[in-house]
Parts: structure tokens; sequence; C-alpha cells
């Protein structure tokens, strides 16, 4: 839901305004009312408004002016110019401060429908672009928020790409270098398949779960962290996404499915349909992956022991560990180790913030 201003110095027209179009139903909330622009500045700072529907002849500060301050202070926001006067010096004043449209009084439904529907197209477009953040210190991510404080609220996940930027042009981006490995991390409003980064090599980004507040980085960063050391994407199901992030983060320890159905209210055997269900396989063979993917990631990037990595990725056995490793990728974790250790070659890139 987008947040909307509408600004007029006469009530009866601002009531008209409200009341003309269904606006949630179109995709707006009306976040605040305005006699005056210097009142809808003042609602432009504290609501953090996406769009503006404003009057053009107004005392002290016209629409223009208006929209010159806001397009000064978030040049994302959507403004519409609504005026009793059909002035084609005014109409092209408003082009020129990027007014997405001049629409004449009296107001009729159908066009302020069209309107709004196009300024919704407009922000839906909008919100595809990547927002990259900077930061020296990926796990304090939640401070970095100023940096996209103007951004269009929408849903937002986190992706994290190997190797180099994102292939997008974003509007002023700014890189966010992950401390330690050669990984960048995106801050996007889309889902895998309209996102033209993933047409790099499989294995090299990873996903956060959704978030609906924009704040929530350092959340985001630890989801789609635990999602690339783990090798897995998160389910749409929101409570089998839930377990997955859960295991991804304590699969060092003893997971059963009764553990799991407690900890989530629900019996043994409906988690395991549901997990089955949204996922692409069993919560038991889910666990295992994601301890022989975090495996794998300690052999290439440490020097620990194989029983170290054995205890560490919750076997606590070198022989089980063995045999499961050999099942899973055809070839003992000494083999393994010797392919891919010393930089000479990458399995996966290390997701892990270090």
């Amino acid at each position: 839901m987008y947040r909307l201003i509408l600004v007029d110095d006469e009530p009866w027209a601002l009531t008209g305004l409200e009341e003309i179009v269904p606006w949630g139903e179109l995709g707006f909330e009306i976040v605040g009312r305005a006699a005056g622009a210097e009142d809808a500045l003042r609602l432009f700072d504290r609501c953090d408004a996406n769009a503006v529907f404003t009057d053009i002849r107004m005392p002290k500060m016209n629409g223009i002016e208006l929209i010159a301050r806001i397009k000064e202070i978030k040049p994302e926001t959507e403004c519409v110019i609504v005026s009793a006067y059909s002035d084609f010096e005014t109409a092209r004043k408003a082009l020129e401060y990027r007014a997405a449209a001049y629409i004449t009084k009296p107001l009729e439904a159908k066009e302020v429908r069209e309107t709004t529907l196009m300024v919704k197209a407009r922000l839906d477009a909008r919100g595809m672009d990547p927002i990259l953040v900077k930061t020296d210190d990926p796990l304090s991510l939640a401070d970095t928020a100023s940096h996209i404080e103007r951004i269009v609220r929408r849903r937002w996940r986190c992706i994290i790409l190997s190797g180099g930027l994102p292939r997008i042009q974003a509007p002023q981006p700014i890189e966010l270098h992950l401390r330690g490995a050669s990984l960048y991390a995106a801050f996007i409003a889309t889902d895998e398949k309209k996102y033209p980064a993933t047409e790099t090599e499989k294995g090299t980004y990873a996903f956060s779960l959704w978030h609906e507040d924009k704040g929530e980085l350092a959340a985001m960063l630890r989801e789609a962290s635990a999602a690339g050391c783990g090798g897995f994407s998160y389910s749409d199901h929101p409570v089998v996404s839930a377990i997955q992030y859960y295991i991804a983060q304590h699969y060092r320890e003893s997971l059963s499915l009764e553990d799991l159905a407690s900890r989530f209210n629900v019996s043994g055997s409906y988690l395991g349909e549901l997990f089955k269900k949204h996922s692409a396989g069993t919560v038991i063979n889910f666990v295992k992956s994601v301890r022989l993917e975090n495996a794998c990631r300690l052999l290439e990037y440490s020097s620990q022991s194989l029983k170290e990595i054995a205890d560490e990725t919750g076997f606590n056995d070198a022989g089980y560990f063995n045999r499961s490793f050999r099942q899973r990728f055809g070839q003992s974790p000494i083999r393994f180790r010797s392919r891919y250790a010393n930089g000479n070659a990458h399995y996966r890139p290390d997701f892990h913030l270090r």
C-alpha cells in the first residue's frame, strides 16, 4: 500500500478529492490531508509519502513550488497537479518539475482513477530497482537504514551475490562490500525470476525472506547468509520458510521432527506433510543437506580436521559424516578438500558473515 497526501486550501475540495475514488482499492493509503503547502511539507516529512495530489493555487506557496520542494527532499515521489485552471504555462512548469500528471477541476472519478492507476504503475516499476547500501560492518546493517530512508515502501528482500555488483543500473547505487569476501548485497523489491542478476552461475547468490520493513536489513542479510551457506532457497509458505531458517541457524544442534513440531506448535505428522509439500523434500533430508553444505564451506575455507567439522555441523560421528558426504557428493571429504582448498577452485562462495 503506497502512502498518499492530499493538498488543497479549500476544505470542500479536499473532502471531495478524498471521497471521489476508493483509494485503498487502488493501492493507496491516505496518510495526510493538508490545507496548504507548508502543512503539506510538514506532513510529508513525518509520513514519508510516496505520492502527493496537490492543488495549484494556494496562499504563501503554490503547488508548483510545493512539488519543487518535495522533489528536493525525495526525488522519486510521484506528484499530481489538481487545478481549476487549464493553463499551458502551469502545465509546462509541472512537467519541468517532473509531475506525473495534471488534471483539472471539476474532477471526474474516471480521470482520477486512471491517473491514480498510472501513478501506481510508476511506483511499482520503480520498486523493482535494487538499492545498494554502503557499510563497513555487515553485522550492523540496521544502522545503515538511513541511507535508503526515502525509498518506496514495499516488501523487501536481500540478495547476496559473489564476484561483483548486480548487472542493473540502480538509481544512485551505493556499494556494500562484505568484509573478507568478494560479496555484495542488494536490497530489492522483486523475486528471483524477475531479477537479471540470477543469470550468473548457479550457487553464486542467495535470497532472504520477504520483509515489510526496510529497517530490518540486518535480519535480511542474516537470512540470505543462512540460505547461501545452507545451499537452499526459502519456500513461499511462511511456516515452512520459518522452519528452514530455524534449521539453518541451529543445524549444529540435535534436531528431530518432534523437536521442530513442538517449537512450531504443530503435530509431527502435519509438519512433515507441510514441509514436503512446500519444499524439495523431507525435514530430515533438509537438515542433512544444510549440514553437508555447511561442511563443504568449512572444508573449503577452514583448516579444521574432519572430526572437528563433523562435530561443528551436527553429525557428531566422523564415520556417519564421511558416508553421508560420499552419498551426497560422490567423493570423500578429503578428496573434496584437496580439490577446493587453497583457492584452486570454489564449490560455493563463502556466504558466512565473519
